[in-house]
């Protein structure tokens, strides 16, 4: 929304200005906690409120920076490639009639637009900024400050100026600083100064203002620095425009979080001889006691001969499920195997893929076998078959025989 100027509230802001900003002693400050330092590269946009262009010492040197004052009672210092400073249409103005405001002559024609800082509009919200040099004693300089515009880029006209008395007007505005000039210009301030310009644009877009700060030490050294300060003005977005000189900043890269590698799990290996089930065939008949399961003993009692070079490994433990009521038959063990040697479970399968407890057929129990095609040489396996065949045989006849 443009703001018309009305004679009486011109000559009051012009007043008012007359009165702050030609006093010759530094202007003082409202108490506030000392000032912080931003973190690098923390980018803001400031649109209302106190701020300074400030030089001070910092590292043994000279360092022009932004002292935000926009939040009251705090103040940081920036680094002015880290600012963008919007003065939004808040901050625009109609040029009055010459006859009511002479003031305005040379700025543009009654009826246009001019963006300025709060010294022309007596209200709140609106941007103050500065000049400080409150950091600089008198006693470390041998001179003033000086500030020149070594560029300044943008769409229209950048001014700085300040309330002047005039013999015919009583108050001008006097141009320090003119963009439109081969020479802008130069503003010089002395040691343990704050002074409020006045910011005058005619013309809405994005100025990139270019200023080295330059000062004498009291030792005859000349420090110096340069940084260029980006300012939006008008109904512009403020996200779409780089701060600085416009050279878009390198995003840092995300630091790598470290991935923990899981411990390594062994991995379990065949071996020809394991421990905990029988090696090549049975050791030993199934014991005379009914049980639940049958389980593999953990340690053979009787080892074959010749041993085979393959094993036999049960992968479950079988459940017995009794199939009748009779009393069992002895078995005698499979030959090859040691007399009296006794044991649970057998390299030799019963009929159907059960294994064969106390009498109790268990359906379904089978032992699985590891490398079955190199467990047993096929004749030793028929061997074995027979060879139990015929012993049973055999202590069936000598029993049907005694009774």
């Amino acid at each position: 929304m443009r703001a018309s100027l009305s004679r009486s509230t011109t000559r009051a802001a012009l007043a008012t200005a007359v009165l702050s900003l030609l006093a010759a002693a530094p202007v003082a400050l409202a108490a506030q906690d000392p000032p912080q330092e931003a973190p690098a590269g923390e980018r803001v946009v400031l649109n209302s409120g106190h701020l300074d262009l400030a030089a001070r010492f910092k590292g043994g040197g000279l360092e022009y920076q932004i002292k935000d004052g926009t939040v009251p009672g705090t103040s940081v210092w920036r680094e002015p490639a880290d600012v963008l400073l919007h003065f939004d249409p808040r901050h625009e103005i109609v040029i009055p009639p010459r006859e009511e405001v002479p003031q305005f002559e040379g700025f543009g024609e009654p009826g246009e637009s001019l963006w300025v800082d709060k010294d022309f509009e007596v209200k709140e919200g609106l941007l103050w900024p500065g000049w400080n040099t409150l950091e600089i004693l008198p006693a470390d300089v041998s001179g003033p400050v000086k500030v020149t515009f070594p560029t300044i880029e943008g769409p229209g006209r950048f001014m700085l100026a300040q309330f002047e008395d005039d013999p015919d007007l009583g108050v001008r505005i006097g141009v320090t600083v003119d963009s439109a000039k081969p020479d802008p210009g130069t503003v010089e301030l002395p040691a343990n100064t704050h002074a409020h310009p006045l910011w005058i644009f005619d013309t809405a877009g994005v100025y990139r203002i270019t200023m080295e700060m330059t000062t004498t030490l009291s030792s005859g050294e000349q420090v110096t620095d340069r940084e260029t300060l980006a300012v939006v003005v008008g109904d512009v977005d403020p996200s779409t425009v780089e701060p600085g000189d416009g050279t878009p900043k390198p995003t840092p890269a995300p630091t790598p979080t470290p991935t923990v590698s899981p411990a390594p799990t062994a991995t379990p290996s065949t071996s020809a001889s394991p421990t905990g089930g029988p090696t090549g065939g049975p050791t030993g008949g199934p014991t005379d006691s009914p049980t639940g399961t049958a389980t593999a003993s953990a340690t053979p009692t009787a080892t074959p001969s010749p041993k085979p070079s393959a094993s036999v490994t049960p992968s479950a433990t079988a459940s017995a499920q009794p199939s009748g009521t009779r009393t069992p038959d002895p078995i005698v063990p499979a030959a090859g195997h040691g007399g009296g040697g006794t044991g649970a479970g057998s390299g030799v399968l019963p009929a159907g893929g059960g294994t064969t407890t106390g009498g109790t057929t268990a359906a379904g129990g089978s032992l699985a076998k590891t490398g079955a095609s190199a467990a047993l040489p096929a004749g030793m396996a028929l061997a074995a078959v027979l060879a139990g065949g015929a012993a049973v045989v055999s202590v069936r006849l000598r029993r049907k025989a005694a009774s």
